[in-house]
C-alpha cells in the first residue's frame, strides 16, 4: 500500500470517527435536553436549557426556553389574578354588608321609634353611608368593565388646563363646606393632549377625592399643571400623614389597603383606576411623598395639536 493510500484511509478514520463522535456529543445533548424537559413538566420551572450560540440545536432551544419563560409568566400572572378574586371576594363581604348593615340599623331605628329626637341625624348618618356604598359599587363596576375592555376611549385632542379649571370649580362648594383651602398653579395657557375627557375627568374626581379623604382635615390640597418638552404634566397634592417607600411602590395596586392611617378609610380602587385610565391614554402615573408636608400622584400625558 503507497504512503498515500495510507494517508487517505487515515484521514478517512479520522473524519468517520470526528462525525461518529459529533453524533454522540448530539445524542448526549439531546438525552439531557430531554431529561430537562421531563424536569420542567414535572414542576421545576427553574430549569432552562443551555446551550452554546453556535451549536446546531441552538435556535430550537433558544424557542423552547421562551416558551417555557412564557409558560410560567402566565402560571405567576394566574395565581396574582387567583388571589385578587379571593381579595376581592373578602373585600365585598366587608366593604359592602358592614355599610350596608349599619345603614338598616339606622333606618331601622328610625321606623320603629327607637331613634327618638335623634332620627334626623340618623337620617343624614344613613344617607352619607349609602352614598359611601355607591361609590364603593360604582368603582367596582368601571374596574369590571377595565378588565373585560368593555371601556371604549374616545380620543380626541383636549385642552388639559381648561378642564382641570373647570372641573374644579365644580369641587368648590365642597371643599368650603368641609373648610378646606384649595390651590391651585395652573397656567393660563393652552396644553393639549390626546384623551378622553370623561376619562379625565374621572382621573382628576378620583385624585381629589383621595387627596380631600386623607389630608383634608391636615391642611390645603392642590393643583398643579405644567409643561415639558414633549409632555404635559399636573399634580394633585395633600398635607396629609403620607405613605412609606414600601407603601408607595404598591399604592396603585387594586385593593391595596396599607397599614398607615393614610391607607385604612379607602376601598383601593381609586388610584388603581386612575392608573389603568392613565396608561390606556399612554400617560404615567407616580407618588411621591413627605408626610405632613407634601403628597403628590403626578400625571403625564404626551402633547397633542389643536383640533
Amino acid at each position: 500500500m503507497s504512503s498515500e493510500s495510507i494517508w487517505f484511509v487515515i484521514c478517512l478514520v479520522l473524519v468517520i470517527a470526528f462525525f461518529l463522535d459529533r453524533e454522540r456529543r448530539s445524542r448526549v445533548r439531546i438525552h439531557e435536553t430531554l431529561h430537562i424537559l421531563e424536569e420542567i413538566i414535572a414542576g421545576n420551572e427553574n430549569r432552562r436549557i443551555h446551550v452554546g450560540d453556535k451549536e446546531l440545536m441552538a435556535p430550537l432551544v433558544f424557542k423552547i426556553n421562551q416558551l417555557v419563560d412564557s409558560y410560567q409568566n402566565d402560571k405567576i400572572n394566574a395565581l396574582r389574578i387567583e388571589t385578587a378574586r379571593k381579595q376581592l371576594l373578602t373585600n365585598l363581604s366587608h366593604d359592602v354588608r358592614t355599610p350596608l348593615t349599619s345603614v338598616l340599623g339606622y333606618l331601622d331605628a328610625i321606623c320603629d321609634g327607637t331613634a327618638g329626637e335623634e332620627a334626623d341625624e340618623y337620617l343624614q348618618i344613613a344617607k352619607n353611608k349609602a352614598y359611601t356604598l355607591k361609590e364603593y359599587i360604582d368603582e367596582l363596576f368601571m374596574m369590571a368593565q377595565l378588565d373585560a375592555d368593555e371601556m371604549e376611549l374616545v380620543f380626541e385632542p383636549i385642552d388639559l388646563l381648561e378642564l382641570l379649571r373647570s372641573e374644579l370649580i365644580g369641587w368648590l362648594p365642597r371643599l368650603q363646606k368641609e373648610n378646606v383651602r384649595l390651590e391651585v398653579e395652573i397656567p393660563d395657557d393652552e396644553y393639549f393632549v390626546m384623551g378622553d375627557q370623561l376619562a379625565l375627568i374621572r382621573i382628576l374626581g378620583n385624585l381629589l377625592q383621595n387627596a380631600l379623604r386623607y389630608g383634608g382635615r391636615h391642611g390645603d390640597i392642590g393643583v398643579s399643571a405644567w409643561t415639558g418638552v414633549n409632555d404635559v404634566y399636573f399634580e394633585v397634592w395633600d398635607q396629609g400623614p403620607g405613605l412609606s417607600r414600601e407603601e408607595i411602590s404598591r399604592v396603585f395596586e387594586r385593593l391595596y389597603k396599607g397599614d398607615s392611617s393614610r391607607t385604612t378609610k379607602g376601598h383601593g380602587l381609586g388610584l388603581a383606576i386612575a392608573k389603568e385610565l392613565v396608561q390606556r391614554m399612554n400617560g404615567t402615573i407616580s407618588m411621591e411623598s413627605t408626610p405632613y408636608k407634601k403628597t403628590c400622584v403626578r400625571i403625564s400625558l404626551p402633547k397633542s395639536k389643536k383640533k
